[in-house]
């Protein structure tokens, strides 16, 4: 467990995880999650623009952990969500994000990776349930050695959203050719007048890119690791703490 000298910004749930949690101003939030699973819902006021930060953070307990974490938001609030998932357990987390009233919205950033023989399956949803609401979802994953990884990214249009945008991108890259990785995007969709897509990707590294990089004089696993830490970046710049900045790049370091 890292030592940190918390302060307003941080929501510590790394030993105990509450039921329920509310947001109740704009300020900008780091979740911390480590020791402790389960189901939280987490409200977000009228006309609250908030920043949320979650840290799936190493443990020393490796067994399993399930964490549901239900996001509630409520008419002319906004949610920018970034998550950071580099737990060394087996991990099967689950993103609801409710956009319960009218004008409301999510951007959803999503990093993961998985080493050694572990398992982590995620499953994003975000449910339009008013008009004019608004996601928009990217989630990449890395895969190392043996693991196993699994995406299931749902955007639900129900009926009297109007005018709701939905977007998705998946993107998963596999190192090893024992890695396995697997997506599944859907669209529900039961409104007429709504703008939604989604994209989704599967592969290995690109090998023009790895050559470039080792043209720049970096060596394979420097051109990797380059890689990598281009998908947690947008996650890491928000962190202004830099003894935990520090901790994540370590710890991701250590996964590659």
């Amino acid at each position: 467990m890292v030592n940190l000298k918390l302060n307003e910004s941080y929501i510590d749930f790394r030993n105990k995880l509450p039921k329920t949690f509310n947001f109740e101003d704009n300020k900008s939030k780091i979740i911390l999650l480590e020791n402790t699973f389960g189901t939280i819902n987490l409200n977000i006021k009228e006309n609250i623009e908030i920043n949320i930060i979650v840290l799936f953070l190493p443990s020393k307990e490796k067994s399993q952990k399930d964490f549901n974490l239900n996001f509630n938001l409520s008419k002319n609030s906004s949610l920018n969500l970034k998550i950071s998932n580099i737990a060394n357990y087996d991990c099967n987390d689950n993103f609801t994000i409710n956009l319960n009233e009218e004008n409301t919205a999510v951007e959803f950033y999503n990093a993961t990776i998985i080493n050694k023989n572990f398992k982590k399956n995620s499953i994003i949803n975000s449910v339009h349930k008013a008009r004019n609401s608004y996601s928009n979802i990217r989630t990449y994953e890395v895969l190392k050695d043996t693991s196993k990884g699994f995406i299931r990214c749902i955007s639900d249009i129900k009926k009297g959203s109007n005018q709701a945008e939905a977007h998705q991108e998946l993107r998963l890259l596999v190192l090893d050719k024992k890695a396995k990785a697997d997506s599944d995007p859907v669209l529900l969709i039961d409104e007429n007048d709504i703008v939604a897509s989604h994209a989704n990707a599967i592969g290995m590294l690109d090998p023009d890119q790895i050559f470039y990089l080792l043209s720049r004089g970096l060596n394979e696993t420097q051109a990797q690791e380059l890689i990598i830490n281009g998908y947690f970046e947008p996650v890491f710049q928000e962190i202004e703490d830099e003894q935990l900045l520090n901790y994540l790049k370590q710890q991701l370091k250590g996964m590659i």
